[in-house]
């Protein structure tokens, strides 16, 4: 298989790739541990395929757009691990409070 040449796209091929397999996962964890009996629903009923191409029609867009636009979310992250220890993080906390000076301005209404 020939990824696209234009990184956009190659984010979103990969991911979306992804995507489809963390939802095939997905559909076979659930007939795995028959949650909610679904998996003798689905044996038992006249056209087994139809319901779980439902399913994973459903799981396959709502966890492949999850995995996609997790993936762009992520493009302007530099630091894109768990970092390294002894390194600081980017916000530098500074010990103690100072006191910020705060003008209050009060409006008075005009008698009625």
């Amino acid at each position: 298989m020939k990824l696209p040449k234009d990184p956009l796209f190659r984010l979103l091929l990969i991911n979306g790739i992804a995507g489809v397999a963390v939802a095939v996962l997905v559909l076979a964890g659930i007939f795995w541990a028959n949650i909610g009996n679904l998996r003798t629903l689905v044996v038992n009923a006249e056209d087994p395929v139809l319901p779980v191409l439902m399913l994973g029609f459903g799981l396959v867009i709502t966890l492949g757009s999850v995995v996609i636009g997790s993936a762009i979310m992520l493009l302007g992250d530099s630091g894109r691990g768990g970092g390294t220890p002894g390194k600081p993080s980017r916000i530098e906390w500074k010990k103690g409070l100072q006191a910020l000076p705060v003008t209050a301005v009060s409006k008075r209404r005009s008698p009625r």
